[in-house]
């Protein structure tokens, strides 16, 4: 008879949905539309080859090298990286306020560099450093001549303007910033830097030719430049704060030209500007741009690039809820760079002046893989980056590494496996040591319907090593609840599948919260399993 309904497994079918690995984040979407394998947070985390690990932390250089933001004499206004051409030698280099400071693995110690007389940088100078074959050349704004070293080390600092410029041609100009580019100095042109460039003789950064080597670009608009970049072999892109334009033939200026790439977007941070191959990534107002190549015929095949890739879609729009909090009245600050095949850029966000978080973005798997925060740095103060820098570092010389600059001094990135740390670099010393706290949010599983469902348990897929920590969160969806069921201490070396419950909650949708609180564990696949009355497909995951 049909009056009774059968017993046993059949009667509530038992559903499982997950994702085998963690390609990157989009909190841009609804959590429950999300494509497998992307997750709606992730912070301080590291997305790659779909394992989802914790960062690594960082070390401070200080001992010997002493740096401190209360001594208004040692406070740090810019840094580079100055390559000896006789040695080879990679050097971090900082300007405080009457020296330079050089560092390197070789002597991990600072080598001063003295400005000459009463020659000072100030904050308002906004310093910027250029190396120009063997010399290293210290900007210092509109109002403070330019300062030179000549690269050996038992010399200083001397003031620039020492040149003998022929007819018709003036000497190295007060300014800002620069770049040395086929084997001219480019800056912006004092008298007209709103719209301008200028562009030294080869090979002699003291003289410039005004007649055929200047530039005005956009010109009584309203407009203003920003930057500019070198790309490819003999153009370079200028960024103002609402265009971009293009010079081409850079190297013989008589037969330069000019033309534009987009009115779209325009610059916001001159530092935030930075390449990887062919592209060129820069902030906006609309969020993170990117330049991609493409061949015009009606400028000719030499042209490498015309327009911009995704021209009305920012690159940063998968997280555009976290770049709202961007405080665009302080991004002209932000910083950007290229580093192990990624673009770091740190920008203010809240109510900070400083760039303070570091947005992470993966260039093998073209998407964004975390948002970074770091403790304090010394003296309490907040972390912030102000520069980046890639520099040799350890055993091996060919080594690069990356480091962030802030007033404090220099930061070694991705360094330390268990924390991060005012520790010196290079040093085993776990002093002033910090968790990292690494978070990570599933999209949200649904079985792909949209009934309300009696969530049983989960699947995590983990390696740890002795020590490493973290808790597991059920969140679910419609209704809403958030749930600890698990927290978890590694023992030893492990590989492991780790089962959790989940309380028995109900809900529509369910994701999983991971907070990492020690160490550096990696998670590859993780599923849930949900009773749903009626339904009889199961989706397999890992």
């Amino acid at each position: 008879m049909g009056r009774y309904r059968s017993y046993g497994r059949l009667d509530d079918q038992t559903q499982s949905e997950g994702d085998r690995g963690f390609r990157g984040i989009d909190s841009y979407k609804e959590n429950t539309s999300l494509e497998g394998g992307f997750v709606e947070t992730s912070e301080n985390m590291r997305l790659i080859g779909d394992l989802a690990e914790t960062r690594k932390g960082i070390d401070f250089l200080a001992g010997a090298v002493t740096l401190t933001y209360s001594a208004a004499s040692e406070e740090v206004f810019c840094s580079t990286t100055y390559s000896d051409p006789a040695t080879s030698n990679e050097y971090v280099v900082v300007a405080t306020k009457d020296k330079a400071i050089l560092w390197n693995d070789a002597n991990n110690s600072g080598i001063d560099i003295d400005y000459p007389g009463s020659e000072v940088v100030a904050v308002g100078d906004g310093a910027t450093f250029v190396q120009a074959l063997e010399k290293l050349i210290l900007f210092r704004g509109s109002s403070k001549t330019p300062l030179e070293w000549d690269g050996n080390t038992s010399n200083d600092f001397v003031v620039k303007a020492n040149g003998s410029p022929g007819s018709g041609r003036i000497q190295c100009p007060n300014t800002d910033y620069g770049v040395f580019f086929r084997n001219r100095l480019i800056i912006p042109q004092p008298a007209d830097s709103v719209y301008s460039i200028i562009m030294s003789d080869l090979l002699d950064t003291d003289n410039y030719y005004a007649a055929d080597s200047q530039f005005r670009i956009n010109k009584g608009s309203a407009d203003f430049l920003v930057g500019f970049y070198p790309y490819q072999e003999d153009q370079l892109i200028v960024f103002m704060r609402n265009s971009i334009h293009m010079i081409n033939n850079i190297a013989t200026t008589s037969a330069a030209n000019t033309y534009e790439i987009t009115r779209q977007h325009g610059c916001v941070a001159r530092k935030s500007i930075a390449q990887s191959g062919p592209q060129t990534f820069f902030l906006s107002d609309n969020g993170v741009i990117v330049l991609s190549p493409g061949t015009d015929p009606a400028k000719g095949l030499g042209v490498a690039i015309s327009k911009v890739s995704g021209e009305t879609i920012p690159m940063s729009r998968q997280v555009q809820d976290q770049f709202d909090d961007v405080n665009y009245k302080y991004a002209h600050l932000a910083c950007g760079v290229t580093f192990d095949n990624k673009y770091y850029l740190a920008v203010p966000t809240g109510s900070s002046t400083k760039p303070n978080k570091i947005f992470v973005y993966d260039l093998i798997s073209s998407a964004w893989i975390s948002v970074d925060d770091y403790p304090a740095m010394s003296g309490s103060l907040a972390f912030q980056v102000d520069d980046w820098v890639i520099c040799s570092h350890g055993s091996n010389p060919t080594k690069r590494r990356l480091f962030a600059c802030n007033p404090t001094g220099w930061y070694l990135l991705e360094q330390n496996t268990i924390d991060d740390s005012n520790r010196k670099i290079g040093s085993s010393s776990e002093s002033n040591t910090t968790a990292i706290a690494g978070k990570l949010v599933t999209r949200a599983f649904t079985l792909g319907n949209q009934d309300v469902k009696r969530w049983r348990r989960g699947q995590l897929g983990v390696n740890t090593v002795n020590n490493d920590a973290f808790n597991i969160k059920v969140n679910t969806i419609d209704p809403d609840s958030s749930t600890t069921v698990l927290s978890h201490t590694a023992s030893g070396t492990e590989e492991a599948l780790l089962r959790f419950g989940t309380g028995r909650t109900r809900g529509y949708g369910c994701q999983v919260e991971i907070n990492v609180t020690a160490g550096c564990p990696s998670f590859r696949h993780v599923n849930v399993e949900a009773i749903a009355n009626g339904l009889n497909a199961r989706r397999e995951i890992a």
